[in-house]
């Protein structure tokens, strides 16, 4: 294989605009990142969490019957 890339490259944004950039996204969601999560949604994570992790069990358990515990 070489090293060249099989995607073509984007271009280059200019380091001044990628700063201004950064600070007008940091301007339009700032404040959201100081909200409290919903609880609904706090709860559809612990759901998810819980899924996944029975399922990785249910998959370790099928090679070694063990598990990280």
């Amino acid at each position: 294989m070489s090293d060249k890339k099989d995607t073509p490259e984007r271009p280059a944004i200019e380091p001044p605009i990628q700063a201004h950039l950064g600070d007008q996204l940091k301007k339009l969601y700032g404040s959201i990142l100081s909200e409290p999560i919903p609880e609904k949604l706090t709860l559809l994570l612990d759901q998810l969490e819980k899924a996944e992790r029975k399922e990785r069990e249910g998959l370790s358990g099928t090679t070694d019957g063990g598990g990280d515990r």
